[in-house]
Order: structure tokens, then C-alpha cells, then sequence
């Protein structure tokens, strides 16, 4: 009979390596977020002191390429990962990611550049929709939340990367024409790294139950949990699949999404990524230096003063990070949006009514911090979260892919329409929409997203099942 502290030990074994799954994973995540990045520091670089010469618009491609590539990684990427596996697909992204980083670091004209831009942005996009999905089918209930939300933090973490990285090398080796290569290249060490760890983890057991294979969910299962909670926890996937089982090796296809219960979900899941986007985090990610210039900085100041974006992003996703198991999704919804609203309008004010005000800079500056540090601790780990926990098994792959391909489409808007707004609505009405979109949000997360907190994937299934199939 085993005694408590084996017991103990034992769960402790199997909670170390869901860390490391969870780690190795994520750093998909985290060149994400570098490679969304990198560019911004190293976009200058290309365009004055080396070789390609690009011109404004390709610089803008260069910039661009990759938020399209992403939109359709996204939507593709879920499909392939329903037919391969989770592990495969994430681990075929190691290599990509590997590839397009070796090739940008190379390319020696603008189109090739370009192109691998693309390539990189379809590797982005699908990590980020199968990712958190990878998370969620591993984590238990309890732990889910947590384990899901360090995709953010990894996505946070690489975008201050990539501003720490291009900021040293750019100070002390600027007169290097070609460092926007190494600033590019630098990606390639997490891709090899994701790519190698990759062959040292399990398949997901949901996805392999969803094939029919118990025999191998329940190994996998046995590399996270304990024998006994493995058991039981097959045991609860088996018979919430149960009447599904004809169909049980069959993949999803897009006739499937006809089912009105279904189609909800994807109305859901979609709305909340645009919804996330509309909040307007990617107009001060992208353009801070901007909106810190429009409020009174220096270029100067206002560029070093946008580097706190990043470290407050970090902060702001450890904190949601440990509080989205304890508080609940909706409440992380609720708050950020009500925050994020209330900076927007705030910012908005003090253009308005005080923008010649000898403090207003540093005003904006704050507000901008507080909005951030909301931001990636709610509404930013949360959509990607309940994204990931709202489909069926069968559904989840392509349905995330949908649901992604309109967050990452809404970011494309944001990113393209931004300074077009700055420049012709003014820094306050441009807030002021975004502000509009976080309460309009309010009403949507009330009356459309149920509580996940602690709830098995089977049972929300069964929720949605309930609600929308009449």
C-alpha cells in the first residue's frame, strides 16, 4: 500500500513534468511574441544601412507580412493539427519557425526577406492557435487556467525579449550594417529548442482519445497524473465521447460548423478575439513611441519610455497567470474590460482638456501602464484560454483555427487603421472607440461566455450542446 508521502512525491513527479511539457511547449508561444516584435527595432536597420534599401511600402509588407501569414497559419493550422496531432503539428513548427528565422537572417533582397516573413507568420499563427489547445488537453481542471495563461506570458516575455535583444545590440554594434540580421537570426535558438523538445513529450490524451486510441490516451495520461486520477479521468472522457463513438476517427470538416450549436460556438470564440483586439492593446504595442510622442515626449524619452510596455506586460501576465484559477474567467473578462475602459477614456480626457498641461505626459504614460499591466493580466491570457476550452474535441483544431483567424485579422485592422486614426481622429477620439469596444465587450461577455473556471472540457461541451443545439 502506498503510503502518504510517496503519494506525495509521486504527484509532485507528475506535476514537474506537466511544467516542462508546459515550458517546452511554450516556446512556440514565446517566438510568437518575438517574431511579432523584432521587427520594430530592427526595421531601420534594414531600410537605411544595409543592402535591401526597402521604400516605405516594403517596409510596411515587411512589417505586415507577417500578421497576414498569420491569419491563415491560424486557420489552417487547427485543421492539420485534428488530422496529426497536437505534438506533430507543434513539433513540424519547430522547424518552420527554425527555417524562416535562418532564411530572414540571410535574405539578401527584399523579396526573399519578405517571403520568409510569410513563412514565419504562418508558423506564428498556427502556435498560436494550437498552443493553448496543446495546454488545455493536458492540464487537469484545477490547473488548466494556470497552465493555459502561460502562453501569454511566453508571448509577452519574447515581445520584451526582442525590445531587450535589438536595444543592446542596436547600441553596441549599430554601426554594423547587417546586425538586423543577428536581430532577426536570434529566433532561431527557442525554434530549435521547441523543435528538439517536441520528440520528448506525449500526445495529447484528449486528441488521441478522440481517435479512438484509450490504450495510448491512457499512457499519456499516466505522464502527468497519478494512475489512479489517470484512470478515472479516461474513464470521464470515454463516457462524455460515448455518443460519438461511430464517429470517433472521423475529422472535423467545415459542413460540421453548419450545426447551429456548433456555429455558436465559433460566433463566440470569434467575437471575443475580435473583441480582445478592439480593446486597442496592439495600437499601444505597436505605436507607443507615438502615443507617448502625441502626449508630449521627446523621441527620445518617449522610446525609452516605451520599454516599460514590455516589463509591465510581463507583470501584468503573472498576475493572470495566478489569479485566472482563482477568480474565474468571467471576472478577469469583467475587470479588464471595465479598466481597460476606464484608462481609454482617461487618456481620451487628458488630450482633450489638458494636453498643454506640464504633467499630462507623464499622466498619459501611467494611464498607458496601469491599461497594460490590466490588459495582459485579463482580457489578454482569457481569450486565448476560453478559446481554447469552448470546443468539443472533434471540433477543437479547426474551430480554434476560425476563431483565431478572426482575432488575428481584427489585429491586422488595428495595426493597419491605427495611425490613420492618430492622424485624423487625434489621439483622444481614437481611445475613445477602443473604449467604445471594451464596454460593448461588457454586454457581450455577459450575455455569451460561460464560466469555465474548474469545469472539465467534457462538461463545457455538454453546455454548449445544451444551450444551442434546439
Amino acid at each position: 500500500m502506498q503510503n502518504s508521502t510517496d503519494s506525495y512525491t509521486n504527484e509532485k513527479n507528475h506535476n514537474g513534468f506537466l511544467w516542462l511539457t508546459t515550458v517546452i511547449t511554450c516556446m512556440g508561444s514565446l517566438l510568437f511574441g518575438y517574431n511579432t516584435s523584432v521587427v520594430n527595432g530592427s526595421l531601420d536597420f534594414m531600410a537605411q544601412r544595409s543592402q535591401l534599401s526597402l521604400s516605405t511600402f516594403s517596409q510596411g509588407i515587411v512589417s505586415s507580412g507577417l500578421t497576414l501569414g498569420a491569419a491563415f497559419g491560424a486557420v489552417f493550422g487547427g485543421p492539420i493539427s485534428d488530422k496529426v496531432g497536437r505534438k506533430h503539428i507543434i513539433l513540424w513548427l519547430g522547424a518552420i519557425f527554425t527555417i524562416g528565422a535562418i532564411g530572414c537572417a540571410w535574405a539578401p533582397s527584399s523579396v526573399i526577406l519578405i517571403i520568409f516573413r510569410f513563412i514565419l507568420g504562418l508558423a506564428v499563427g498556427s502556435a498560436s492557435a494550437n498552443v493553448p489547445v496543446f495546454l488545455a488537453e493536458i492540464a487537469p481542471s484545477e490547473m488548466r487556467g494556470k497552465l493555459v495563461t502561460m502562453n501569454q506570458l511566453m508571448i509577452v516575455f519574447g515581445q520584451f525579449l526582442s525590445f531587450g535583444i535589438n536595444a543592446w545590440l542596436g547600441s553596441a554594434f549599430g554601426s554594423n550594417a547587417s546586425i538586423w540580421r543577428i536581430m532577426l537570426g536570434v529566433a532561431s535558438l527557442p525554434a530549435i529548442l521547441l523543435w528538439i523538445g517536441m520528440f520528448f513529450v506525449p500526445e495529447t490524451p484528449r486528441w488521441l482519445a478522440s481517435q479512438g486510441r484509450y490504450s495510448e490516451a491512457l499512457q499519456s495520461l499516466l505522464k502527468f497524473r497519478s494512475a489512479n486520477n489517470a484512470k478515472n479521468e479516461l474513464a470521464e472522457i470515454k463516457e462524455a465521447s460515448k455518443k460519438d463513438v461511430a464517429e470517433a476517427t472521423q475529422q472535423a470538416t467545415w459542413a460540421d460548423f453548419k450545426q447551429p450549436w456548433v456555429k455558436q460556438i465559433v460566433i463566440t470564440g470569434a467575437t471575443l478575439g475580435v473583441l480582445q483586439q478592439f480593446a486597442g492593446i496592439n495600437s499601444v504595442m505597436y505605436y507607443g513611441t507615438k502615443i507617448l510622442e502625441a502626449s508630449g515626449f521627446g523621441t527620445k524619452a518617449a522610446l525609452i519610455s516605451n520599454v516599460a510596455n514590455g516589463i509591465f506586460s510581463c507583470i501584468g501576465a503573472v498576475i493572470g497567470m495566478y489569479t485566472v484559477d482563482r477568480l474565474g474567467r468571467k471576472f478577469l473578462e469583467y475587470s479588464g474590460l471595465i479598466v481597460c475602459a476606464i484608462c481609454l477614456i482617461f487618456v481620451g480626457i487628458i488630450s482633450t482638456f489638458a494636453s498643454s498641461a506640464s504633467w499630462s505626459g507623464v499622466a498619459v504614460m501611467i494611464t498607458v501602464l496601469i491599461y497594460i499591466i490590466f490588459f495582459q493580466g485579463t482580457l489578454g491570457p482569457v481569450t486565448w484560454l476560453i478559446n481554447s476550452e469552448i470546443f468539443p474535441a472533434k471540433y477543437r483544431g479547426l474551430g480554434t483555427g476560425i476563431t483565431i483567424f478572426a482575432l488575428w485579422f481584427a489585429n491586422f485592422l488595428v495595426g493597419l487603421f491605427f495611425p490613420v486614426m492618430l492622424s485624423s481622429l487625434g489621439l483622444a477620439n481614437s481611445f475613445y472607440i477602443f473604449a467604445a469596444c471594451c464596454i460593448l465587450g461588457i454586454f457581450f461577455v455577459h450575455a455569451r461566455i460561460p464560466e469555465t473556471k474548474g469545469i472539465k472540457l467534457e462538461e463545457i461541451e455538454e453546455y454548449f450542446h445544451k444551450k444551442y443545439d434546439k
